[in-house]
C-alpha cells in the first residue's frame, strides 16, 4: 500500500469518508473545506492512496501558557503550539498505521513551524478513548486545560525537544 500524506484540496472528495465516528465524519465532510478554504482557521492534511482518503488531520496554530505545559526557562507569556484539532481514520483502513502517519506529518510540520515561526510543541485534546494511543507516542497531559466547552476531552502536549529528538 502506497500511503501519501498531503494537504486537502477543494476538489478531494470527502463524501464516502467513514472512521465510524458521526462528528469526525461529518466536521471532515462538511467543515475542513470550510475551515481551510474560506474560513483559514485550520488547515487539513490526508493520507491518501491514489484518490482514496485513508485518513485526514486537521490543525492549527494555537498558544499555551507556560503554566499549562510547565517547561522550564520559558517566561509565562503565550507560547505558540501546533494544535492537532481532528484526527480520523476510515474505519476501512484503521490499525494499518495510517493515524501514525499522519501525525508524523504533523510533528514534521510542527519542526518546520519551529525554525520559521517559533512553537515550542504540539498539543491535542484527547477523548478518553484515545489517550493511551497519544501517550505512547510521548504526550502528557497538560497540567491545566480550560474544559468550560470541552468537559470530555483531555489536554496532551509533546514537546519539540521530544519531536526532534525521535527524528
Amino acid at each position: 500500500m502506497k500511503i501519501d500524506i498531503r494537504i486537502l484540496k477543494r476538489e478531494d472528495d470527502r463524501s464516502t469518508f467513514s472512521c465510524g465516528k458521526v462528528e469526525l465524519d461529518y466536521f471532515f465532510q462538511k467543515f475542513a473545506g470550510q475551515n481551510q478554504f474560506k474560513h483559514y482557521i485550520g488547515t487539513t492534511y490526508i493520507a491518501v492512496e491514489g484518490q482514496k482518503i485513508l485518513g485526514f488531520v486537521s490543525v492549527s496554530v494555537a498558544t499555551l501558557t507556560n503554566d499549562e505545559i510547565a517547561l522550564q526557562k520559558l517566561p509565562n507569556y503565550p507560547l505558540p503550539v501546533l494544535k492537532i484539532a481532528r484526527l480520523g481514520v476510515d474505519k476501512r483502513y484503521q490499525n494499518l498505521g495510517i493515524g501514525r502517519k499522519l501525525l508524523k506529518a504533523m510533528f514534521q510540520l510542527a519542526l518546520e513551524q519551529k525554525e520559521r515561526f517559533g512553537c515550542v510543541g504540539v498539543v491535542v485534546d484527547a477523548k478518553k478513548e484515545a489517550v493511551a494511543f497519544y501517550k505512547k507516542l510521548g504526550f502528557t497531559k497538560l497540567q491545566i486545560m480550560n474544559q468550560k466547552h470541552y468537559h470530555d476531552l483531555i489536554g496532551m502536549f509533546l514537546p519539540i525537544g521530544s519531536i526532534a529528538q525521535a527524528k
